[in-house]
């Protein structure tokens, strides 16, 4: 059945429409441009921000560079070794090859009095270096005058056969004569992409004149001129200030500059670029998306306006003071239907929405209620699924919330704070689900860094949790279960009072648990040995008050240990090994 609409023909409603739609496009045009200036001018200040840390990781990272080159030179050069051997050319080869076991891919040059290579090692990893002899270096920079007594030391960019930054330092025998000099050096390029990978953003090395000796942009050689400093940027460039370029070769970014020098010398400059290609593209993202939200918010907003303004009459003024009154809570007053026209159908729905909301608003609070268990009980499904990826670990959160909430009562807890734990218990381990399986079912003890992505889980559950508005209590139980009372627990390094009681007595109920189950690495320990190694951790590990608590609950707790038993038996092992804590007792 089709439905035709009336004509829309009354001025009133045009009143009221165009101005609402104007004033709807002005507003929405404003919002628009302001909120996207103001998140591109904050994605903007974010990318400079990280762009200056970056420059200031690559220079860090260029200096331990040349530092390493300079010690090798050191190692290799103020030892009788190499002048006794200057004369043997294999021994001198060998003892050349001695840098390759501190770094395998530097250049090691050892050149007689008038410049000319004695012999040399490239190293491509201890079972690949290249020798060579007799190449020529007298014209390098710098290398005549150290040989002729100039200077003692240099550091100089050599440009073929590819770009090679060098530290050198002349070789005496022990009567003082000068033998030659002695060269170590790396290629920058391979120095590009190890710096590239630590900061992911595209290094560059510039000379003295501002061309490029190598780059990790991906941009073939023969554009490389594009790149270029001219001579205004390069005299901007100081120890104390940097300078930012646009670049569009390779793509949109932005470079900062910053003098690559070592110790007095000045070889160049370092640039890091930054690809603003993804800026660029989230900023128009964003306005599309703005621009579409508004559209369709004025379309929306207009149908609105035509809808209510059909129906605007003369008795609309007791509907709204109707509405009011409503709103302010006397849900048994009525409105009088006073016409038979839409204002009149509309007054008798408004009478019966009364009646309805009347009716359904003591019911409203019992589905709210259920509505959060049904949230919670959710949430305790996600932490069983949790659980349920290590079978060591099964019915480790029912034990756990058995156990505290025993303590909790014997430390006199209130209702509220034992439900609180009561749901601490069942979700402290949620943020599991967030570590992977290689670490959370290793057969075996974690590795240092493991063990640090371990410690990452109660921070990982209470992100998951945040903005459920009846899980506040228990958020801080969850993050801090893991902090010792000497203050060298995780994540944050509580102490004593500072951690909440809850936390406290998870704590050892939680390592309570660890150690009287079977893990992976090893059996269960017995409840006595649990008991003294918690005693140990009085005061340390764990808060006197909760341990105290424990010791008065030791029946009870012995006797849920006993119904949840196995049948068969498990050896122990000693009573000094504290792996079964793993985890709960870790420290900084």
């Amino acid at each position: 059945m089709r439905v035709i609409m009336p004509r829309f023909s009354h001025r009133l409603a045009l009143k009221i429409v165009l101005p609402f739609a104007a004033l709807t496009l002005a507003i929405g045009a404003v919002g628009t441009l302001t909120a996207t200036g103001e998140l591109n001018a904050r994605s903007q200040e974010g990318f400079d921000s990280q762009l200056v840390h970056d420059g200031f990781v690559t220079q860090s990272m260029v200096v331990a560079g040349d530092n390493e080159r300079r010690a090798i030179l050191r190692l290799l050069a103020n030892g009788p070794g190499l002048s006794q051997n200057w004369d043997k050319t294999a021994t001198l080869t060998a003892w050349l090859e001695r840098a390759l076991t501190i770094h395998p891919n530097v250049i090691v040059e050892a050149v007689d009095t008038s410049g000319h290579e004695i012999v040399g090692v490239v190293g491509r990893g201890s079972l690949a270096d290249t020798v060579t002899q007799n190449h020529d270096l007298s014209s390098w920079p710098g290398v005549s005058n150290m040989l002729s007594g100039g200077v003692d030391s240099l550091d100089v960019v050599a440009s073929a056969p590819r770009p090679a930054v060098f530290a050198g330092q002349p070789v005496h025998n022990a009567a003082g004569i000068l033998l030659g000099a002695v060269l170590v050096g790396d290629y920058l390029d391979d120095r590009t992409a190890t710096i590239k990978a630590s900061v992911h953003d595209d290094i560059t090395y510039y000379d003295v004149n501002g061309q490029v000796l190598s780059t990790s942009l991906s941009l073939p050689p023969a554009q490389w001129s594009s790149l270029a400093l001219d001579s205004s940027t390069r005299s901007s460039v100081t120890p104390t200030s940097v300078v930012e370029l646009s670049r569009t070769a390779g793509g949109p970014g932005t470079e900062i500059l910053s003098p690559w020098t070592v110790r007095t010398a000045n070889l160049g400059f370092v640039g890091t670029t930054a690809s603003s290609a993804g800026l660029l593209a989230d900023t128009n993202q964003l306005r599309i998306i703005l621009v579409t939200l508004f559209l369709a918010g004025v379309l929306f907003t207009l149908a609105i306006g035509i809808w209510l303004a059909r129906r605007i009459t003369r008795p609309v003024h007791r509907l709204v003071e109707a509405t009011r009154l409503v709103s302010a809570g006397d849900l048994e007053h009525q409105a009088p239907v006073t016409t038979k026209d839409e204002i009149g159908e509309l007054t008798d729905s408004f009478n019966q929405m009364t009646r309805s909301l009347r009716d359904k608003s003591a019911s409203l609070r019992v589905t709210m209620t259920q509505l959060q268990d049904t949230y919670l009980m959710t949430i305790e499904a996600l932490a069983a699924a949790v659980e349920a990826r290590d079978p060591y670990t099964h019915g480790h959160t029912q034990r756990v919330e058995e156990y505290a909430v025993i303590m909790a009562e014997a430390l006199g807890c209130d209702e509220a704070e034992v439900n609180a734990i009561r749901r601490a218990s069942v979700l402290h381990d949620i943020g599991k689900i967030g570590i992977e399986d290689t670490i959370l079912r290793k057969q075996g003890r974690l590795e240092p860094e493991e063990e640090l992505r371990m410690q990452r889980h109660p921070v990982i559950g209470v992100d998951m949790l945040k903005g459920i508005d009846f899980l506040d209590p228990v958020l801080a139980l969850i993050r801090n279960h893991h902090e010792r009372w000497d203050g060298n627990g995780y994540p944050d390094q509580l102490r004593e009072d500072e951690i909440p009681m809850g936390a406290r007595i998870l704590a050892v109920a939680d390592a309570l648990d660890a150690m009287t189950s079977d893990r992976p690495y090893r059996a269960a320990r017995t409840f006595e040995y649990a008991k003294n190694e918690i005693l140990k951790g009085s005061a340390t590990h764990f808060d006197p008050e909760v341990v105290t608590a424990f010791i008065k609950s030791q029946r009870a707790i012995e006797e849920l240990l006993r119904e949840a038993a196995e049948e068969e038996l498990v050896d122990h092992p000693e009573a000094d090994d504290l792996g079964g804590w793993r985890l709960h007792v870790a420290g900084r």
